[in-house]
């Protein structure tokens, strides 16, 4: 793994998101390592939960590396052969607890990983925003996975008003985006503790309770995310060329 710090914890996985520099936004070969992880997460019998989390202080992700994006020819590295979604471990219909632990900024495509979580607690230096309309790009994908999570004024306001919007680490607890806010050197730890009690119990019990919430949760959002899947797929890649050709001149 280049992109990834994938340790085991007995029972409990634990994957860093290591590109700090770029504040773990993920490009393409992150995607496949995440993909491989996910997979290899599902296969192995003795991993029962998973905690996922970035590397440093400043940055859980903000998404999709833009730059590397572009250079590779404007086709975003998350979607599949079938310009679906292949990015978290429920895209690959993985049904084991996922602990999402935030530190630090999380916008834009970083909310995938916020959407499809199991349990979610961030550190006391969270902050949630969304950076679509800041970069030429439409949020039609991350943003129907926020209802599910946070109220509809809150994700209109976010996705219209792009980074000068910041929702906070104690907001977040008061909206029920995020169970619990503790201190940063805390926050791993935390998690870890949360996925060890998850993964003493049965694993079908837990995959067959997760695989129908998750159902029902699916079915609310998969006719609007096919939608913007279609326009993301449409206009993304000539918006954001447009857009940087437009703020470099």
């Amino acid at each position: 793994m280049n992109t990834l710090d994938v340790t085991r914890d007995g029972h409990v996985l634990l994957v860093t998101m290591n590109r700090p520099e770029v504040l773990n936004a993920y490009d393409a070969r992150m995607v496949r390592e995440l993909r491989e992880v996910w997979r290899t997460f599902r296969d192995d019998d003795d991993l029962r939960a998973a905690v996922l989390t970035g590397a440093g202080d400043r940055s859980f992700s903000t998404g999709l590396d833009v730059d590397d994006t572009l250079a590779g020819g404007v086709a975003s590295p998350s979607l599949d052969e079938d310009g679906r979604v292949a990015l978290t471990s429920r895209d690959l219909r993985v049904f084991k607890p996922i602990v999402v632990a935030v530190n630090g900024h999380c916008c834009a495509g970083g909310w995938h990983f916020v959407n499809d979580a199991d349990v979610i607690l961030c550190s006391d230096n969270a902050t949630f925003f969304d950076t679509h309309i800041d970069v030429g790009l439409a949020n039609p994908v991350e943003a129907v996975g926020l209802l599910s999570r946070l109220p509809l004024t809150e994700v209109t306001r976010m996705v219209a008003s792009g980074r000068a919007y910041r929702l906070g680490a104690e907001r977040a607890r008061e909206l029920g985006l995020v169970t619990e806010v503790v201190p940063l050197e805390e926050l791993v730890p935390r998690a870890l503790e949360i996925a060890h009690v998850m993964a003493r119990h049965p694993p079908e019990i837990l995959a067959n309770s997760l695989e129908t919430i998750w159902t029902a949760v699916e079915d609310q959002r998969s006719r609007a995310e096919a939608l913007g899947l279609a326009l993301l797929m449409r206009a993304s890649g000539r918006d954001l060329l447009a857009f940087r050709s437009g703020a470099g001149s």
